[in-house]
């Protein structure tokens, strides 16, 4: 993968306020669609569930893709999604980044010729 990405999603009182059902009922209908396009995209995630002290739990994301645009896509549709329109949860961070590997590809041949 050519890029990497941390989303932290923060989920809000209300959310907790729903039953186990509804919030599987949520996920299911507005964010697994999201997650699933962008796996099948080519994109990689993996969900890591935190807890903080003294705060509900929260959430964090380790994504993996190769086009920029695929993630773009899915942080628009989470965004948009009921989950966070309705107060539900927040995106308290994020950050994107070029994996290393990709970099010491990218500069291989930039490096100054070695004098003989």
């Amino acid at each position: 993968m050519k890029f990497a990405a941390v989303l932290v999603v923060n989920y809000l009182t209300p959310w907790y306020e729903l039953s186990l059902e509804e919030r599987i009922a949520i996920e299911h209908e507005h964010v697994f669609p999201s997650v699933g396009a962008f796996v099948k995209r080519g994109g990689k995630l993996t969900p890591v569930r935190a807890i903080k002290y003294g705060r509900e739990a929260e959430s964090f994301f380790i994504l993996g893709f190769d086009e920029m645009e695929d993630y773009l896509d899915l942080v628009r549709e989470l965004r948009s999604s009921h989950l966070l329109t309705a107060g539900l949860a927040v995106i308290d961070f994020e950050t994107v980044g070029l994996e290393e590997a990709y970099f010491a590809e990218r500069d291989k041949d930039r490096s100054p010729a070695v004098a003989a």
